[in-house]
């Protein structure tokens, strides 16, 4: 009888320790996968498109004033719940940077008796690509565009003016009316003309006999030196007894394409750009532009943020007698004053107004896209696409490799510093020339000595002697390029390490 005892005694203890074992390691198995589930709310987070990736605090909640890094976070399920928290590493001189998650997750004892929680922590890294460049999406920036619409009837004013020598020799597009003065002329190029065509001088030509533009849609008609309108416009040279228009172009019809002006996502870039106002230079040499001042540095709101976006950086100049560098994870504005070379990288954001007067030929490497608040100008002096381009010439501009595109938003009638320009204008250029993209809020104005190589798009644009030199269309642009959708950095995979 002792003998059985001892062995039922046994029996019962070898069966309960086993179901013991056997209720804790399932309970081990549901704490790892709690674990698990942190890591991917980690990654969900940074996988937001809204949320910028690089952003150190944007594993956080939301919160009035600026939180303790890092951030603990506590997800509750109901098997259990998982801790987990991020610390953003970056190396900006190789550009890169991943997020350190470590995930525990928690679950009741089995054993019970007040016995500590089952947990199973995951450590891992979760990288992150900065996003540079992204297909062209929106193809109105393979135009001049002149978005002004007037009074949207047809010869009733001119919403865009060709007069004096100028000559077209890029695509132009024209949203409302065009009119044509003086000896004007477009010879090369699409033209669309969603309004009317008023030639007003018989100097005027659209195209030439025997070089036809490579098409001309103009919406509602065509009117030449006073003559009778008519839509839609008649092909070949122009006098009595045909009235023909002096426009040569094939096809030649009244259904302009469609193209719709970008929407420029202003407070997205102001508050993500880098550098920029809440993304300082990382690595810094010499005096650096000052992107805005002052920041909200109490307060990780973008309401609160966006308070300060009121164009009180002043005017920076980009090509001063002295080199800087200024450098992030996913960005860079430097300016070599011995090799007259400024280094752009991915998209910046200047909270005031910006020049380029150094009387020299300049050129930047890179694809960026610069956004300012204030005004731009550039007298006197160029800037070429291609770190050796010193001729400004397009035959060997690559803009997959160097494409740098200006967006801004003042108006020149603000006092100092946006009257650095003419009350009415966004961007002005005298004696200067430009190879990239702009885009204006507000009056582009590209005076009589000047000229922009690429793509322009303002309310209305004002051309010197020409228009932009013939340009190739782009494939890729730079990511913050207005027309594309907001994309800041791209998170990968976790990397589990233990």
């Amino acid at each position: 009888m002792i003998v059985l005892a001892i062995a039922t005694t046994a029996a019962i203890y070898y069966t309960s320790t086993n179901s013991r074992s056997a209720d804790t390691s399932k309970a081990g198995q549901t704490a790892y996968g709690l674990a698990e589930a942190g890591i991917n709310n980690a990654l969900s987070i940074l996988s937001l498109p809204t949320n910028n990736a690089l952003d150190r605090y944007v594993l956080c909640p939301d919160s009035a004033s600026l939180p303790t890094l890092p951030c603990v976070r506590t997800d509750t399920y109901g098997s259990g719940s998982v801790t987990w928290s991020g610390t953003l590493v970056q190396n900006v001189g190789a550009g890169t940077a991943y997020w350190s998650i470590s995930s525990s997750g928690y679950v009741r004892n089995p054993n019970g008796g007040g016995l500590s929680k089952i947990r199973k922590t995951i450590k891992a890294n979760i990288p992150v690509v900065p996003t540079i460049t992204q297909p062209l999406n929106n193809p109105s920036w393979n135009y001049v565009m002149a978005r002004a619409t007037g009074t949207g009837v047809a010869f009733s004013g001119c919403d865009m003016t060709l007069q004096n020598s100028v000559n077209v020799t890029a695509p132009l597009y024209v949203m409302g009316n065009l009119c044509m003065k003086n000896s004007a002329k477009i010879t090369a190029g699409t033209l669309n003309v969603v309004g009317s065509l008023d030639q007003q001088s018989n100097q005027n030509t659209v195209g030439a006999a025997g070089a036809d533009l490579p098409g001309a849609h103009i919406g509602r008609g065509c009117r030449y030196n006073g003559q009778t309108s008519h839509n839609p416009c008649l092909y070949g040279p122009a006098g009595s007894p045909n009235f023909k228009d002096n426009v040569w172009a094939t096809p030649l019809d009244s259904s302009a394409t469609a193209a719709t002006p970008p929407t420029v996502l202003w407070n997205d870039w102001y508050l993500n750009a880098s550098p920029g106002p809440y993304y300082g230079c990382q690595t810094v040499s010499g005096t650096p532009p000052v992107f805005d001042s002052p920041v909200a540095a109490g307060s990780d709101s973008d309401a609160n943020k966006l308070t300060y976006k009121n164009d009180n950086a002043g005017l920076i100049n980009l090509t001063p007698s002295s080199s800087y560098t200024c450098q992030t994870t996913n960005g860079e504005l430097s300016w070599n004053a011995s090799t007259k070379v400024l280094t752009v990288r991915g998209t910046i954001f200047i909270d005031g107004s910006a020049v380029i007067q150094n009387n020299v030929t300049n050129t930047y490497s890179g694809e960026a896209t610069i956004y300012l608040s204030g005004t731009l100008l550039i007298k006197n002096s160029q800037l070429c696409a291609g770190a050796s381009n010193t001729s400004c010439g397009t035959s060997g501009w690559d803009s997959t490799q160097n494409l740098l595109c200006f967006v801004v938003n003042g108006n020149g009638s603000t006092g100092s510093p946006d009257s650095q320009v003419n009350s009415g204008d966004s961007v002005q250029l005298v004696s200067g020339r430009f190879e990239g993209a702009v885009y204006g809020t507000n009056v582009i104005d590209i005076g009589t000595t000047s000229v922009v190589d690429g793509p322009v798009d303002g309310s209305t644009i004002l051309l010197g002697q020409s228009s932009s030199s013939t340009f190739s269309g782009f494939t890729f642009v730079p990511v913050g390029m207005p027309g594309n959708n907001s994309v800041y950095a791209l998170p990968l995979a976790p990397q589990f390490t233990s």
